[in-house]
C-alpha cells in the first residue's frame, strides 16, 4: 500500500500490518556503544517506537563518550566527548527520525537498579535488545527476561567476529541455558616465577595493580566497616578470637604511608622487592646449575633464569616506576601531593635517603606445578600473630589507628585516562620484570592493548551484526514460528557466516506426567492470614505435587530437616517473607519429593505467590 511516506519500501517488504506493529513497538535497548548506535539507526529507519498512540524506545548506558569511541560509534562527534552516551545517542537518533519516541537513562541494569527496571517495567516492553560487552550483564538481563516472559535479542562483536542470538518465550532456550568454555588462563607459577613472554609480565603487572590498589584497599575498608575500632580488634585478638583477614589489615595499617615522602620510600622498597629480591630468592631456591630428577637442567626453555635489576635513578624506566607507584600509593592512602612533589629534584632527594632492606633468603616453597592454582590465603604463623598484636598496640599508642586511618580509597583500573598513571605503572612494572628475565619489552601502546584487553573494533562487523538483529526483531514482532528464527556466527576476516536454528527449549519431567520448562511459572494467590501450610496445600491441590522445600532467594523458608522449621508451617506468609508495603508478590523456589526415598528432591518451576487474591 503506497502512502508516500518514508516507510513505503519497508511496507512493500514486510506488509502494512507488520510495519504498523514496528511503529507501535515498545523496545528496551541496553547499551549505546558500537552495536547500540547501529541499532538505534536501524530503529529510526524501521520506524520503531513512532506509533501515534503506542510505541517507545527506552535506552540506557552508564558510560561517557571517550575519544576512542568515535571511530565506530558513529552517532557521536568530537564535541560529544565526556557526555553521557545514552542522552547523546537519543538526540542524534532524533535527527534521523524526529517522530521516534525515546526515553534515555544512565543507570546500569543490575540488581541494584531493580526499582527502576522492575518487573512492571519489563512487562511493558515488547522486546529487549542487548548491545553489551560482558557476559555477566547478559546473564542478568536474560534472567529478568525469562522471569517476565519477554523476548530477548543478544549480539556482540570481537574484532572481525560477531554473533547474534534470539531468545523467544516458550520456543527457545535462554542465554543462561548454555555456557561458553572458560578462557585459558596463564598458569599461576608462570605468572609468579617463570614468565617466558611479555604477555606474562604484563599480566603479572596488571594483577599487581589489582591486588595493591583495588583488592587489598577494598578488603581493608570492609574489615573496618565490620569492626568499629582498633581497640575492639585488639581486644578480640587477645581473647583468642579469629578475625578473617585481620593480620593483613594490621600489617597494612602499621605500614601506612602518611606523607608524600613515605609514598616514594614505599615505591622504592617495592622496586627492590619485585625486581631484585625476587630474582635473588629464585636463584637461592634454584641455583643456575640445579638439575631435575632426569638429570636435565632446571633452567631450560621455556624457563628463563632471573637476574636482579640494580636501581638506577637516571634510568627512565626505573624513575617511571617510582613516580607512578608513589602516585598510586598516595591515592589509595589519601595522601595529598603537589606538582613540586612530582619534580625530579624532590624525588631524587627522597630516594637518596631511603634505607633499602637487605635481601634475606627465605625457605618458602616456590610453586613449579603448572596445574596448581593461586592459593586463596597465605598461611599465618604464630610469630605473625604475635607481631600483629604488637604492631596494633604500637599504632594505637602512637595515635596512628584513628578513624581517618581506618579508610583507604580503592582504585578501579581505567585504561583510557592517560593522566591517572594506571598504564604508566603497568608498563614500567611489566618492562622491569621483562628486563629481569631477559624478555623483549613492550611499548606503552602494546602494554595498554594487552592489559586493557583491547581488541580492535571493526565498524563493518558491528553493522553486519546489528543488521542481523534487525531481521530477527522483525520476526519476533511478526510472531513467526520457531523454525524461522536463526542465530548467526560470523567472521568477516575469513569470511564466514554461519546460521543455526535456535535450540528448542528443554522440558524437565518432575513426576506423574508433570513437567516444566524455564519459561513456566506457577502462581498461587493467597490472602492476609495465609500460612506456610496453606501455601504448601495450595500448590499440592493446584498442581498435584507436594512441595518439600521452599526457598526465597538465598533464604530458606521451609526445609523439614532443619531444626524449628516444622513450627514455621503455622506462620503466615507475610511474616515469613516480610514483603515491603508496595510488594504484591514474591517469587519462590520450590522443590518436590522424589518418587523413592533416598533420591534427591526434584526441581520445579518458580512459584509466584501473590499476597492478596485481588491480583488474580
Amino acid at each position: 500500500l503506497h502512502r508516500g511516506d518514508r516507510y513505503d519500501a519497508l511496507r512493500a517488504c514486510v506488509g502494512d500490518s507488520l510495519c504498523q506493529k514496528l511503529h507501535d513497538l515498545n523496545v528496551f535497548l541496553v547499551g549505546c556503544g558500537a552495536i547500540g548506535c547501529e541499532m538505534l539507526k536501524n530503529f529510526a529507519l524501521l520506524g520503531v517506537g513512532t506509533g501515534q498512540d503506542k510505541g517507545l524506545v527506552t535506552i540506557t548506558d552508564p558510560d561517557l563518550i571517550e575519544k576512542s569511541n568515535l571511530n565506530r560509534q558513529f552517532l557521536f562527534r568530537p564535541h560529544h566527548i565526556q557526555k553521557p552516551k545514552s542522552y547523546t545517542a537519543a538526540e542524534a537518533t532524533l535527527n534521523i527520525n524526529p517522530y521516534l519516541k525515546i526515553d534515555s537513562y544512565i543507570n546500569k541494569v543490575c540488581p541494584a537498579t531493580e526499582n527502576t527496571y522492575s518487573d512492571e517495567f519489563y512487562t511493558k516492553q515488547d522486546v529487549v535488545v542487548t548491545a553489551l560487552d560482558n557476559v555477566e550483564a547478559r546473564r542478568y538481563i536474560d534472567s529478568r527476561c525469562v522471569a517476565n516472559l519477554r523476548p530477548l535479542i543478544d549480539s556482540g562483536t570481537m574484532g572481525t567476529k560477531g554473533h547474534t542470538e534470539v531468545i523467544v518465550p516458550h520456543l527457545t532456550e535462554s542465554y543462561n541455558s548454555h555456557r561458553d568454555p572458560p578462557e585459558e588462563e596463564i598458569p599461576f607459577c608462570t605468572l609468579k616465577s617463570f614468565p617466558a613472554a611479555i604477555e606474562h609480565t604484563i599480566q603479572w603487572a596488571r594483577d599487581k595493580f589489582e591486588s595493591s590498589f583495588s583488592h587489598k584497599p577494598s578488603l581493608f575498608n570492609k574489615f573496618w566497616q565490620t569492626y568499629s575500632s582498633a581497640e575492639e580488634v585488639l581486644q578480640r585478638i587477645k581473647s583468642g578470637e579469629s578475625l578473617e583477614g585481620c593480620f593483613h589489615v594490621i600489617k597494612t595499617l602499621s605500614r601506612r604511608p602518611r606523607s608524600w615522602t613515605q609514598c616514594v620510600e614505599l615505591a622504592r622498597v617495592k622496586f627492590e622487592k619485585y625486581f631484585s629480591h625476587k630474582a635473588l630468592q629464585l636463584l637461592h631456591s634454584f641455583p643456575l646449575d640445579t638439575r631435575l630428577k632426569d638429570g636435565s637442567l632446571f633452567w631450560q626453555s621455556p624457563k628463563r633464569p632471573p637476574f636482579p635489576v640494580k636501581f638506577e635513578f637516571s634510568d627512565p624506566l626505573h624513575y617511571g616506576f617510582i613516580v607512578s607507584a608513589a602516585k598510586l600509593f598516595a591515592t589509595v592512602y589519601c595522601v595529598p601531593f603537589t606538582d613540586k612533589d612530582l619534580s625530579e629534584e624532590t624525588i631524587l632527594k627522597i630516594i637518596s635517603a631511603v634505607k633499602v632492606p637487605e635481601f634475606r633468603p627465605s625457605n618458602k616453597v616456590v610453586q613449579t606445578d603448572e596445574t596448581a592454582r593461586k592459593p586463596d590465603h597465605s598461611p599465618i604463623s604464630s610469630e605473625d600473630e604475635r607481631n600483629a598484636i604488637f604492631q596494633l598496640e604500637k599504632s594505637i599508642l602512637s595515635n596512628e589507628a584513628l578513624e581517618s586511618d581506618l579508610q583507604m580509597k580503592p582504585i578501579s583500573f581505567e585504561k583510557d585516562d592517560d593522566s591517572n598513571g594506571h598504564i604508566d605503572f603497568i608498563t614500567a612494572a611489566s618492562n622491569l620484570r621483562a628486563k629481569m628475565y631477559n624478555i623483549e619489552p613492550a611499548d606503552r601502546f602494546k602494554t595498554k592493548r594487552i592489559a586493557g584487553k583491547i581488541i580492535p573494533a571493526i565498524a563493518t562487523a558491528t553493522a553486519a551484526v546489528s543488521g542481523l538483529v534487525a531481521l530477527e526483531l522483525i520476526k519476533v514482532v511478526g510472531g513467526y514460528s520457531a523454525d524461522a528464527y536463526k542465530n548467526c556466527f560470523l567472521n568477516l576476516a575469513i569470511p564466514i557466516m554461519v546460521f543455526t536454528e535456535t535450540a528448542e527449549v528443554r522440558r524437565t519431567e518432575i513426576r506423574n506426567g508433570i513437567s516444566f520448562t524455564i519459561w513456566d511459572r506457577w502462581t498461587i494467590y493467597g490472602k492476609e492470614d495465609f500460612t506456610l501450610l496453606d501455601f504448601i496445600n495450595a500448590v499440592r491441590e493446584k498442581y498435584g505435587i507436594e512441595p518439600t522445600m521452599v526457598v526465597q532467594g538465598v533464604k530458606m523458608l521451609y526445609v523439614p530437616v532443619m531444626p524449628g522449621h516444622i513450627k514455621r508451617l503455622k506462620l503466615t506468609m507475610q511474616k515469613l517473607v516480610k514483603p515491603s508495603a508496595d510488594k504484591k508478590y514474591v517469587d519462590l523456589t520450590v522443590s518436590f519429593a522424589p518418587e523413592t526415598d533416598g533420591e534427591e528432591d526434584l526441581p520445579g518451576p518458580p512459584v509466584r505467590y501473590y499476597f492478596v487474591q485481588e491480583d488474580n
